[in-house]
């Protein structure tokens, strides 16, 4: 088959919030021909098209103005895109219009809420949306611990979001999405044109080479100018950290990740803190963890860095929103430990902190796990299965 394969950002570095269609990309060219089209930022360099033109027919790039700007330039951009129709949706939209009237496709995959707009309207061949995760479940988390005019103007951010989402699935000839969590709090549950595709992990690449876990040290990696990440960041430094100290004078915490907050710079001056900024390779970081602690409050779909902590043996805390993104679709539960308030976080991480003193050997159950159901091959094999499945519809 033929598949156009949309993005609302360029799937690599694989440091990106994007690698999931690195990897999707990289399976699915065993079985299609792929035409891949992506929204790209200011950092986007021609060598990271070049990663991708082994898996695609061609690689075609719409750059963004705005993306990765301050919020006066993004306001900018939204200026132009409106009042003189500058914007990359419409010049993908005009590429696609063109492509379909050259050539024949047999399915459109895309990803990023975004992208609609380039196919709203076209005649185009059967769609599958990859929702990946479920934005309006990670903005009612974010709702709950927000208040007084942040909290108003996420209320207004969700209604439109669900609006988005509803044009979506009336878009679209067959939904994916990353956990059956996300896929229940868009659909109310399974449904026969839905698929749960969940992320994988390179396991050859996240693999440690050190024989102990770190001592005394808690890590949260990912990046760091994600609201969820920043808002567990904050609350791991501020409210848990403090409390263990009590217990273990000596704890330390790493948050690793590039573009900190301001917010999150600012608290690097607490005793046992560090906040890295970017890194060059995480696997290091991990490598000096004897837990890796992720105090999420708000957030959806799978957190990669979780299942990267459990492939390079380090022991997980989490809270029950992160831990729920990694419970299968058969009901199979990750080998971590859940803690849900500051105190139980602190308890819990005391409790580990002397446990993994005695033995710091590393946690080969959770590499296990994760080696069991979180393969990208397994994955790609499912959205075949879809493409398959819209196009002899077609």
């Amino acid at each position: 088959m033929r598949v156009l394969y949309l993005t609302n950002g360029f799937p690599f570095p694989l440091t990106s919030g994007y690698l999931r269609h690195y990897y999707l990309i990289r399976e699915l060219s065993q079985w299609h021909r792929i035409t891949l089209l992506s929204v790209v930022g200011p950092s986007f360099r021609s060598e990271h098209a070049e990663a991708l033109r082994p898996y695609t027919e061609r690689v075609l790039t719409f750059r963004s103005a705005g993306r990765g700007r301050s919020r006066a330039g993004k306001a900018l951009a939204w200026v132009n895109a409106a009042l003189l129709g500058h914007s990359p949706e419409r010049a993908m939209r005009q590429a696609i219009r063109q492509l379909l009237a050259e050539e024949r496709f047999d399915a459109v995959l895309f990803s990023g809420k975004e992208t609609l707009t380039a196919i709203d309207g076209l005649r185009t061949p059967p769609v599958v949306a990859d929702f990946t995760d479920a934005a309006s479940l990670r903005l009612r988390g974010q709702i709950a611990v927000s208040d007084g005019f942040k909290r108003l103007a996420l209320h207004v951010k969700l209604m439109r979001v669900r609006q988005l989402e509803r044009r979506i699935l009336a878009r679209a000839a067959h939904s994916l999405f990353a956990s059956a969590r996300d896929r229940d709090a868009v659909m109310g549950g399974p449904q026969p044109t839905v698929t749960v595709v969940p992320n994988g992990v390179d396991t050859v690449y996240w693999q440690r080479r050190a024989p102990a876990l770190g001592e005394r040290t808690l890590v949260l990696t990912g990046a760091m100018n994600y609201a969820p990440n920043v808002d567990a960041a904050l609350h791991l430094i501020r409210d848990i950290l403090p409390l263990v100290q009590r217990e273990v004078p000596d704890a330390r915490a790493l948050i690793v990740g590039r573009s900190p907050r301001p917010a999150l710079l600012a608290e690097a001056s607490r005793p046992g803190v560090t906040v890295t900024g970017f890194v060059d390779d995480v696997r290091p970081y991990l490598e000096q963890a004897t837990l890796f602690v992720a105090p999420l409050r708000f957030g959806a779909g799978i957190q990669n860095k979780l299942l990267e902590a459990m492939a390079m043996q380090v022991p997980v805390i989490a809270s029950p929103l992160a831990a729920q993104g990694l419970y299968t679709e058969d009901g199979a539960q990750p080998p971590l430990r859940v803690a849900s308030t500051p105190a139980g976080f602190a308890e819990t991480i005391c409790a580990e902190l002397r446990a993994r003193a005695d033995d710091p050997t590393p946690d080969a159950e959770a590499r296990r796990f994760v080696m069991a159901h979180f393969d990208w091959a397994v994955s790609a094999r499912r959205v075949h299965q879809a493409l398959q499945k819209v196009a002899g519809n077609s």
